[in-house]
């Protein structure tokens, strides 16, 4: 299938984006639904570290990984315009995540027909990921869309002799890097690319304008990056290279295999008919996946070849692969999926059954049953808060009597200590539990991310394990995030 890849929209087609309007529109309705839930840990933390702070201090600090800078200092207007409500602080991700619509639209318009385009803009809108993370109070969304639009005007760069489609570029990539450092690896992926075209020499007709300018354009990126970066380069070093996690809590975190199962089990929402989806739709992404190959291997280079970088950077340096790391390159995924069913319904129509006008047919069929299907899964973004820190919180409180004593410890430290501000007893490890329980009083103990617990804290896990009654356990969206409360009674 060669879908038309050098295709401009016209006059008429231009006036018609209607569908696309209903698109961004529905998107935004989904994103606003439950945009004020409470907040789970890495949102409490952007907020007590970042947001807060003075708007020259975060342009002037950086002081954890934690720290996605340009989306801090989007947050800090809304913040300190209406409030520290959730809303408010999820604002810039929702907006990234509503014009990630329109970007993949325009991504596919340039490598595929004006059907797909808006297919994979259906996807885009009506998805449970892309609204979660819409809903997450964190640079994905922005990494997404800044992926999408770079391609976009690589693409561009590519088939124009025009400055313009780099210096747009330039400007895309040094917001995604002030938004996320790992779109570096974005920037580094287009870099190969770039290379194989110049060596190959695949933009024949203007091999000479097309590396000047695009090599222009990847070093203002990087001046651009730099700039916006400068006030903050010592500590980035090293936040991000002298300072490392403990190597027992990296353990499982940083496993290929681990990373693998959290997508699927994500992907699959934890279901067996969910895998069997999983599976389906690996399929389908792959068929498309071959037809770009053939139709433009320079478009499959930078749909694959980022998150190949990503993975093996992340590798290499021993960092911990979370699949939230990959989620800018949704987009890709679903122009994968939408070329793939297309495909495999016409190429079924043309062979097996002779009929090809049926394989428009019925592929139109299957990308509206896809956007159903994926509309289907949104009500799960909904259900539950992403972590349900307040919940066990009104548990403990209505349940523990007088006297209990009430301990937190890892990553419930921060939540209850200095967002929700109880005052429960945050401890450190098992000599000061042991303490507390001399005292002689029942003991209420919350914690979560067990992997975090356990490799941090192994004594102290231990012991909660073996002496601690589990009495509730509140879920959450998040891969892992469920709190915790367990209970202890003294002897006697």
């Amino acid at each position: 299938m060669e879908a038309g890849a050098n295709q401009r929209a016209t006059p008429a087609e231009t006036s018609s984006l209607w569908p696309l309007a209903l698109l961004v529109a529905l998107g935004t309705v989904l994103r606003i639904i439950g945009l004020n839930q409470q907040l789970w840990f890495d949102e409490m933390d952007t907020l007590l570290n970042s947001v807060r702070r003075p708007l020259v201090e975060i342009l002037t600090t950086y002081p954890s990984q934690n720290q996605h800078t340009l989306y801090s200092v989007l947050a800090w207007f809304p913040v300190h315009w209406f409030g520290e409500s959730p809303w408010a602080l999820r604002l810039p991700a929702m907006l990234f995540g509503v014009a990630s619509i329109p970007a993949v639209y325009a991504l596919g318009r340039l490598i595929a027909t004006r059907r797909e385009a808006l297919v994979a803009a259906g996807l885009m809108a009506v998805s449970y990921h892309p609204i979660w993370f819409s809903q997450n109070a964190r640079g994905y969304t922005g990494m997404l869309f800044f992926t999408l639009i770079t391609t976009s005007w690589f693409l561009c760069g590519m088939r124009e002799q025009a400055w313009r489609p780099w210096i747009l570029y330039a400007v895309g990539m040094a917001l995604g890097m002030y938004t996320h450092l790992t779109m570096g690896f974005v920037a580094a992926a287009h870099g190969l690319v770039f290379l194989v075209v110049i060596v190959t020499r695949r933009v024949a007709n203007a091999w000479p304008e097309f590396t000047l300018r695009g090599f222009a354009g990847f070093i203002l990126a990087g001046l651009l990056s730099i700039a916006l970066y400068a006030p903050v380069l010592p500590e980035i070093f090293a936040r991000t290279v002298v300072e490392a996690a403990p190597k027992a809590v990296q353990w499982e975190w940083k496993s290929p295999l681990w990373a693998l199962q959290e997508a699927i089990r994500g992907l699959s929402f934890g279901s067996g008919a969910g895998l069997a989806a999983v599976l389906v739709a690996g399929i389908i992404a792959l068929s498309g996946l071959v037809s770009y190959w053939r139709q433009e291997r320079v478009v499959v280079g930078l749909m694959i070849l980022p998150g190949v970088v990503t993975a093996a950077a992340m590798l290499a340096v021993g960092h911990n692969l979370w699949p939230r790391f990959f989620f800018f390159a949704v987009g890709f995924a679903f122009l994968l999926l939408v070329r793939g069913g297309f495909v495999l319904t016409e190429v079924t129509a043309r062979r097996v059954l002779h009929n090809e006008p049926l394989g428009a047919r019925v592929g139109g069929a299957l990308a509206v049953l896809m956007v159903l299907v994926s509309a289907a899964t949104v009500p799960a973004a909904y259900r539950l808060p992403k972590q349900d820190f307040a919940g066990a919180m009104r548990y403990v409180d209505e349940n523990r009597g007088a006297s209990y004593v009430v301990v937190t410890f890892g990553l419930t430290n921060l939540p209850y200590r200095d967002f929700y501000r109880r005052e429960y007893r945050s401890i450190k490890g098992l000599a000061e539990l042991n303490a507390i329980r001399s005292e002689g009083h029942p003991v209420w103990i919350l914690y979560a991310f067990p992997i975090h617990a356990q490799a941090e804290y192994p004594d102290l896990w231990d012991t909660i394990q073996r002496e601690f009654q589990t009495v509730r356990v509140f879920p959450g969206t998040l891969g892992g995030g469920e709190v915790y409360v367990a209970r202890w009674y003294p002897a006697g």
